[in-house]
């Protein structure tokens, strides 16, 4: 399944004739003129629920938890549509059976919207993709069904199996596993009641996947203690905390399966272009921001048209690297690093047509550029973070 993409129109006041004081008023008008228009021409209904639905508090969805909580359950709740929170999961189980292309497409276009909702339904998907991925033949038939209509909300903790020595270990036991250590990185803790974590086996090494609860709380022996809400500079909504974990134990039935020793560092070589979706969904909203502020502004350049094509031409060159095999992977790293730079670009671009503007927390200038540096540094290995780096070398 594809999902259209539309083009980016531009009307409005001068952004300077807004006095601060207005600011409030002016944002909530900025966003209604500014993704509507954006969207013009599509008329399907996924679309049509992110421009009426999402858009218009894209920045609230950005900084307020329960609103962004509410946003992901509507998702799903009508009949059309049904199946939009884990799309990669088969049909059977409730969700649309994308493959990696249509999968892609809806990752953009809901980041293109708001980068907060784009990052939590990745979460949720992640943590459906693992247990789909599983041997727990129970769990699956049970918790993906629940996890497609909202009744279950799961997030994922395995970035620590990257980390020497392991942050979080996994000792047999015969009920199953005892868990001790620690997952730095678990979001939407004010949404999602469990979460899939990654542990490392101490006898074996193996990375061990099983599903915990996202609550502090005390049993069998056991301790979770989950923190505060980080604070952070971007998606600050989606209740990113760290959790601890002190002799857990990890019952049998909710072992989702093993894994061989340095499965995720193989998984970040086979897929090092996964973030692009996203990458892709922020710049669109970059390009469509400079075009609304230019216009405001009457300032006549070509700026969103020249990120537009480099854009179009990214995109292209995904098409034809996705494809190559992971000896590739060197291809791969660069052209991800030439992403996250076009990225970066499009979202300073969007500031300084906003201008002064941009400063304030409201506008969605400063939001989109915000998101850009959270979706800069999502999932990074060593060898994408020297990619990235490379790839803004030009003038050195």
């Amino acid at each position: 399944m594809a999902l259209a993409h539309g083009v980016e129109n531009a009307a409005g006041d001068d952004v300077f004739t807004v006095a601060v004081t207005d600011a409030q008023q002016f944002h909530g008008r900025f966003n209604e003129i500014f993704y509507a228009m954006d969207f013009l021409d599509i008329k399907d209904p996924l679309t049509d629920h992110l421009i009426d639905q999402v858009a218009p508090v894209a920045n609230r969805l950005d900084r307020e938890p329960a609103m962004l909580s509410s946003a992901f359950k509507k998702l799903g709740q009508s009949p059309e549509l049904a199946g939009w929170r884990t799309p990669k999961v088969p049909d059977g189980l409730g969700g649309l059976g994308f493959d990696a292309e249509s999968y892609g497409q809806f990752q953009s276009l809901i980041a293109q919207h708001s980068g907060a909702l784009a990052f939590l339904l990745t979460q949720h998907q992640s943590a459906a993709s693992l247990v789909l991925a599983g041997e727990n033949e129970a769990l699956k038939q049970t918790t993906l069904p629940a996890m497609a209509t909202g009744e279950v909300c799961m997030g994922v903790g395995f970035s620590q199996l990257r980390r020497q020595p392991p942050a979080l270990v996994a000792q047999r036991v015969a009920e199953g596993y005892r868990l001790s250590g620690e997952v730095p990185w678990v979001s939407g803790s004010q949404l999602f009641t469990a979460f899939v974590g990654g542990a490392v086996v101490r006898d074996t090494q193996d990375a061990l996947f099983g599903l915990l609860p996202l609550v502090s709380t005390r049993c069998d022996g056991g301790e979770i203690v989950v923190s505060d809400p980080m604070a952070l500079c971007a998606v600050s909504a989606t209740s990113t905390v760290r959790v601890v974990l002190t002799n857990w134990l990890l019952p049998q039935n909710k072992v989702l399966g093993l894994r061989p020793a340095g499965w995720l560092a193989t998984r970040d070589r086979a897929n090092p272009l996964s973030p692009l979706a996203l990458m892709f969904g922020c710049t669109q909203a970059s390009i469509a921001s400079v075009r609304q502020s230019l216009a405001r502004r009457h300032i006549d350049h070509d700026m969103a048209e020249r990120l537009a094509a480099q854009l179009a031409k990214l995109r292209q060159e995904l098409a034809q690297t996705v494809v190559l095999p992971t000896s590739a992977y060197d291809q791969k790293l660069a052209l991800r690093g030439k992403a996250i730079s076009l990225m970066n670009t499009a979202a300073q671009a969007a500031i300084i047509s906003a201008s002064g503007a941009a400063n304030t927390l409201g506008h969605p200038a400063q939001r989109i550029y915000r998101e850009s540096l959270l979706f800069s540094v999502s999932g990074q290995t060593n060898e994408g973070a020297i990619a990235s780096l490379e790839s803004l070398t030009f003038y050195l």
